[in-house]
């Protein structure tokens, strides 16, 4: 199996996000809030195997959200999270 790490910001909500995570098997591993360049940002983590997903979503009051989402995926799994997200 070969995997691949791939970024990117969306404007995709985070529930939706989620969603399709879960229904490709995906389980949330850990939540956990973290300070990054003076900002605070939610973490989660989701793991299927040896894949992995994070999604970072910035505690705040700006709007839009842009979350960032990293895989460490095959290109199936991305490509099939990619397809939420546009």
């Amino acid at each position: 199996m070969r995997l691949r790490s791939k970024s990117i910001a969306v404007l995709t909500p985070v529930e939706s996000i989620e969603a399709q995570l879960k229904s490709l098997g995906f389980i949330r591993e850990y939540e956990a809030t973290v300070v990054s360049d003076g900002k605070f940002w939610r973490r989660m983590l989701f793991t299927k195997g040896y894949e992995s997903v994070s999604i970072s979503e910035e505690i705040g009051y700006a709007y839009p959200k842009d979350p960032i989402i990293s895989m460490y995926a095959t290109d199936t799994t991305i490509d099939k999270i990619s397809e939420v997200l546009t």
